[in-house]
């Protein structure tokens, strides 16, 4: 894998940028370490923007993203450059 947030193995994408602009806001200011970037081609989401965080973390970031009312499409798993789905957005 990219050595590049190589610790941040949870890869969370949307529906909208907005949504994952709240996100990030929503994650950042309770102290969770995240990292916002261009959504990957392999993945086919309408949103050009995903946020990456550690495993550690997942449970916390959903209920925090539920908690806000941020709707988010896919959570994968990230190692060595390749994504495998885990779950995904119901209401």
């Amino acid at each position: 894998m990219n050595t590049i947030f190589s610790d941040y193995d949870r890869f969370l994408s949307f529906n909208s940028v907005h949504h994952a602009i709240r996100a990030e806001k929503l994650l950042g200011a309770a102290g969770i370490k995240v990292v916002a970037m261009p959504t990957p081609r392999e993945i086919a989401i309408s949103c050009g923007q995903c946020l990456l965080f550690g495993a550690a973390d997942q449970s916390t970031v959903l209920t925090i993203l539920e908690n806000g009312q941020v709707e988010w499409s896919k959570l994968f798993k990230r190692q060595a450059g390749s994504y495998e789905e885990i779950a995904n957005f119901t209401e």
